[in-house]
C-alpha cells in the first residue's frame, strides 16, 4: 500500500481566519480575568498562558507583542483585579487606540517577513 492509500491524497487547506488585533485583545482580557479566578488558561497550542501580573510589572501582550512596546506598569499585590477591570474599560472606551495600530503595524511587518522567509524555501 502506497502512502495516499494509507492516509489519502492531499487537498487545500482552508486558510484559518486570522484575529484582528482588538479581538485578540479583547480575548486576551478574558483569558486574564480567568486566570486572577485561578482557572488553568491554555493557548492555542496546549500551554497554559502567562498572567500579564508578574513580579510587580503589568505587561499586557496581543499574541507575540508588548501592547505597551515592551515597557509594563507597576502595580500591588491584591489590586490585579481592579487594574484588569479598569485596563479592559480604558481598552473599551479607546484609550489604547494608537497602541493597538503600532501592534498592528508590527504583526504586518512580522507576517511580511515570514511570508517571505517561506517564498525562499518553497523556490528551493
Amino acid at each position: 500500500m502506497s502512502f495516499f492509500d494509507i492516509y489519502g491524497t492531499p487537498y487545500a487547506l482552508k486558510p484559518s481566519k486570522k484575529q484582528e488585533t482588538g479581538e485578540m485583545l479583547t480575548k486576551n482580557i478574558t483569558d486574564q480575568e480567568a486566570l486572577l479566578r485561578g482557572e488553568e488558561v491554555m493557548n492555542a497550542k496546549g500551554h497554559i498562558i502567562r498572567s500579564w501580573f508578574r513580579n510587580g510589572r503589568f505587561a499586557p501582550t496581543i499574541g507575540i507583542f508588548g501592547l505597551f512596546d515592551g515597557k509594563a506598569l507597576p502595580f500591588k499585590k491584591g489590586t490585579e483585579e481592579k487594574m484588569l477591570s479598569d485596563f479592559k474599560k480604558a481598552y473599551e472606551s479607546g484609550d489604547f487606540d494608537s497602541y493597538i495600530k503600532e501592534v498592528d503595524k508590527k504583526r504586518q511587518e512580522n507576517n511580511d517577513k515570514l511570508a517571505k522567509a517561506r517564498a525562499k524555501i518553497a523556490k528551493k
